[in-house]
């Protein structure tokens, strides 16, 4: 049974191996996650609900997809930080694999981000720092994992993106998603002409096809760095080409056109990591962090975990709360299998949460029924939300921040591979999107070309008709050449025909198909990758074809399209 994504699952379809399925998040293009609770209180965390990401039918007997889906498992399996979203189990059930995580009660950065964009806000720098060095953190215990021999697995996450840090309800960050992390001795490969990873957070190495190591997830967490304090799209782009040119030539904006008065120790933190040179760059995410700590010790220092967490509770109160109705939801047994996507918000109480207090191991317990409230009145915390024309970030002379709406950053509930995609290593994305470029405009050329000539032979096959009169079975209009199908042009074969006609006929024997979007699709006609919307005049030979149009989030569309040879057959524009 098919289950929509931002539903209940119905009680007779919750069964799954030693879990119950709760909630159906997102579906993605490899996977799709749930909202689950263990069966039986003898697995680990049983009291907690829990995040199942299955891996789809459809690709469940695919070695490569299968691998893939083993070593994001066996690698995440091996990071344990608190900055670091922990995977619980690893398993098989119904012929179907499956990875359990511990479920995070919180709001993606990028959801954060676009609030702010939408309101006109910006993040105080304590926030942006308190943020980041909590991420740097997290990187850099993965970037330090070791085997059981203890040599370094050379980790690399390269997707370090807005949708994949979470900012928790208890005021931790953890980092989600190794599921493209490299690292050395990984089973699986890269599929030749596949990508994954987001385009406008890569690293010019990765781009320009270079080895990689932790240092290009420096820059990308760089790229976030500035993106928070500017609440603006720094290498985002119209084209995938236009995107890695930004990121690997186009000038870098200055920080201070945004935020004026950035601690100075700040900005240079912010530049070393972004350095396109990966030895200009920290060589590690500690030292990022250590740097970003200093340039804001006169300020008080990072946000501390308890302030993150009031937060989110002060400014993010809504999306909280609705993630609270959609636990209390999952949690009904006599809830219906409704859409719990649109679950209103709850207003906030007037008194903040209770601080989540550190557990014995140093770790942090994370589900709601482990917290305490500290003893004694709590003072009250500021927003650490600057509003418009206050603040760090208003432009001299206005008053007004001038923002850009950050729509585009997806929200990670519905990132589970739609915009993930990775290069080959080795792989020039940004010479192969020129030779693209090149291609496109040379097959422009030689259509435009074809179609000149087609004109002139049917000009001169029409005035050889005229003067000759070659012998024709049935009459047609003079232009029938142009706009009826070739069957319904009969010529006689042989010595009557002239090279004219045989050049009519051969044209004849391609057709042509055109298609637009209304967003970046990508189009497939019989299996076949051709490029992306839009397609103008594509040559295809006469006959039934299968187009395959895969647009935002991995949506697709099947069109069936018939080419009649020398007709253009425009399939308009696909609305997504």
């Amino acid at each position: 049974m098919t289950i929509p994504a931002g539903t209940l699952v119905p009680r007779d379809a919750r069964d799954f191996g030693s879990y119950q399925l709760l909630a159906k998040l997102a579906t993605g293009g490899m996977a799709e996650i749930y909202l689950a609770r263990p069966q039986s209180t003898s697995i680990a965390g049983a009291k907690d609900v829990m995040v199942l990401k299955r891996i789809l039918p459809h690709l469940a007997e695919d070695e490569h997809f299968v691998q893939m889906f083993r070593d994001e498992a066996d690698l995440a399996s091996k990071l344990v930080h608190r900055n670091v979203c922990h995977v619980l189990s690893f398993g098989q059930f119904g012929g179907t694999w499956f990875i359990a995580m511990e479920y995070l009660h919180g709001v993606p950065l990028s959801r954060m981000m676009t609030r702010l964009s939408k309101s006109a806000k910006m993040l105080d720098y304590r926030v942006v720092a308190g943020i980041i060095t909590q991420a740097c953190e997290g990187l850099h215990a993965a970037h330090e994992a070791r085997d059981d021999q203890g040599n370094l697995l050379g980790v690399v996450h390269r997707d370090v993106s807005p949708p994949n840090i979470m900012v928790t309800g208890d005021g931790y960050v953890k980092l989600l998603d190794f599921g493209i992390a490299k690292a050395r001795g990984a089973n699986s490969r890269t599929r030749t002409g596949t990508v994954k990873g987001k385009n406008a957070y890569m690293s010019p190495e990765q781009i320009l096809g270079k080895p990689l190591d932790r240092r290009s997830d420096v820059f990308a967490l760089g790229v976030v760095m500035y993106e928070m304090l500017a609440i603006r799209r720094l290498f985002h782009r119209d084209s995938d080409f236009l995107t890695f040119k930004a990121i690997t030539e186009e000038p870098i904006p200055e920080i201070r056109e945004r935020r004026a008065d950035i601690p100075a120790g700040m900005r240079a933190a912010l530049l070393q990591a972004m350095a396109r040179d990966p030895a200009g760059r920290f060589d590690t995410a500690q030292a990022f962090a250590n740097a970003i700590k200093n340039s804001v010790a006169t300020l008080g220092g990072p946000a501390t975990p308890q302030e993150l967490a009031r937060l989110l509770f002060t400014d993010f109160g809504d999306e909280m709360a609705s993630r609270d109705e959609i636990l209390k939801a999952a949690d009904d047994p006599g809830a219906a299998p409704v859409s719990i996507t649109t679950v209103p918000p709850r207003v906030p109480q007037a008194t903040p949460p209770p601080i989540p207090l550190p557990a014995a191991s140093g770790e942090v317990q994370h589900n709601s029924q482990r917290t305490r409230a500290p003893t004694g009145p709590q003072p009250p915390i500021a927003s650490m939300i600057l509003a418009p024309g206050t603040g760090p970030g208003s432009n001299p002379g206005t008053g007004k921040v001038q923002l850009v709406d950050l729509d585009a950053v997806l929200d990670l509930s519905a990132d589970v591979g739609a915009d993930s995609w990775m290069a080959d290593d080795g792989t020039n994305l940004l010479a192969a999107h020129r030779w693209k470029s090149v291609r496109n405009a040379l097959v422009a050329l030689a259509i435009f070309a074809a179609a000149a000539v087609a004109i002139v032979l049917v000009v001169q096959f029409l005035g050889n008709r005229s003067s000759s009169s070659p012998k024709i079975v049935n009459t047609v209009p003079a232009d029938a050449a142009i706009r009826a199908p070739i069957h319904d042009i009969q010529l006689d074969a042989g010595d009557g025909m002239t090279q004219e006609q045989k050049d009519i006929v051969a044209l004849s024997k391609f057709g042509f198909f055109s298609i637009t979007s209304n967003a970046k699709t990508t189009i497939y006609v019989d299996d076949k990758m051709i490029g992306e919307t839009p397609l103008t005049r594509l040559p295809l030979k006469p006959g039934p074809h299968t187009v395959k149009a895969v647009g935002p989030k991995g949506k697709s569309k099947i069109v069936k399209i018939t080419i009649i040879g020398g007709r253009d057959t425009d399939e308009g524009s696909l609305d997504w």
